[in-house]
């Protein structure tokens, strides 16, 4: 009998030790880079693969605040996969006071979001991509600015809570590409010295980049704006790119300045859209647009030729006060002169010919 159970048990230990480097084993294949989310010298490191279970993910999940504990010593935060539990605040970052001198060069190099002399600095890269975030992101401080230095990637994650990144200037690229932000999405008087790039980009009920000011390119190629979408009075200096992007709600373009190339080609706005007191400076592009909503173009000025007549307005739109640069009409063959020479040798060859043919018939 003591045999017996010797043996049982010792199937018992293989078995439950073959379990166990099984679950190793498959939990080996999830992570494919970092571990247990431990944010050392090297930043907090966490890649899950496209084949994890729910299971698996919930077993690596990451809070919040680990992701702010990392940035604020300085350290990188590279996630993919990863569901992240918590909010992400980034009030939480210790404020650093500000120099007269570098306030003075700052605000003298670039128009910033100085409200404040104090500011919170994110000297690290931030990577989130193809995540779900569970909590709010969020920069509320109403006596500090917040800079980001390095890139910021959110690709392809879902934003479950709001996203307010107000007051916030990005000297690296922000990549939005794919994102889901299924609240709001607040970047209100951002400052992107780097590109901004939304292609696919899904926004929710509302989205405000009111006075944000953008140093280099945006590209927001096949972007979903659901709600409302706010661009007042931004200031783009580089190529601005909306092509096949969709504008469920009321859209706002009023004050803005686009110095370089702005493009809505085959773009589709739903409800009221507004470009009023709106500047062209560069190249503007709508062809295939659809207005299927009242549209405002009211005190705008373009400063090129525009290529409205190309777009498609289910309603008259709205052009009172607006400085547009006069369409070119190519002259008509009767009208050049040139024509009027040539179509004049012509009738007097002919005629000439029907005389000659006169003559020999007598």
């Amino acid at each position: 009998m003591f045999r017996k159970r010797t043996a049982y048990g010792g199937m018992v230990l293989a078995a439950t030790f073959a379990l166990g480097v099984g679950l190793s084993d498959v939990d080996a294949a999830c992570v494919t880079e970092g571990g247990a989310a431990k944010a050392g010298e090297a930043g907090l490191i966490l890649h899950l693969s496209p084949t994890c279970t729910q299971v698996e993910r919930e077993t690596h999940i990451v809070r919040g605040e680990r992701i702010t504990d990392a940035l604020e010593r300085g350290h990188p935060v590279d996630l993919i996969g990863v569901i992240v539990q918590g909010d992400v605040l980034f009030d939480r970052l210790t404020p650093q006071a500000i120099s007269r001198s570098s306030m003075g060069a700052e605000s003298s190099s670039q128009s910033g979001p100085a409200r404040s002399q104090e500011q919170r600095l994110v000297r690290a890269g931030l990577r989130l991509r193809d995540s779900i975030v569970q909590g709010a992101v969020r920069h509320r401080s109403g006596s500090s600015t917040l800079w980001f230095e390095g890139p910021i990637d959110f690709q392809g994650s879902r934003f479950k809570e709001g996203v307010d990144l107000s007051w916030s200037g990005f000297r690296g690229a922000v990549e939005l590409s794919g994102a889901v932000f299924e609240k709001e999405a607040y970047f209100v008087q951002g400052q992107f010295v780097g590109p901004l790039v939304c292609r696919e980009t899904r926004f929710g009920p509302s989205t405000r980049f009111h006075r944000s000011t953008f140093r280099s390119a945006v590209d927001c190629t096949g972007a979903l704006f659901d709600g409302m979408a706010e661009f007042l009075e931004v200031l783009a200096e580089q190529p601005v790119e909306f092509e096949r992007s969709r504008f469920g709600l009321g859209t706002g373009f009023s004050g803005s300045r686009f110095k370089s190339r702005i493009g809505f080609r085959d773009a589709i706005f739903s409800r009221e859209t507004f470009f009023t007191f709106t500047v062209f400076e560069g190249e503007t592009m709508f062809a295939g647009a659809q207005f299927l909503g009242a549209v405002d173009f009211s005190n705008a000025e373009f400063r090129q030729q525009d290529n409205l007549t190309q777009a498609r307005f289910d309603h008259p739109p709205l052009f009172a006060q607006t400085k547009r640069i006069e369409q070119v009409q190519p002259d008509s063959f009767l009208q050049a002169k040139n024509g009027q020479y040539v179509l004049t040798f012509g009738l007097l060859v002919t005629a000439a010919l029907l005389v000659a043919y006169a003559i020999r018939l007598k």
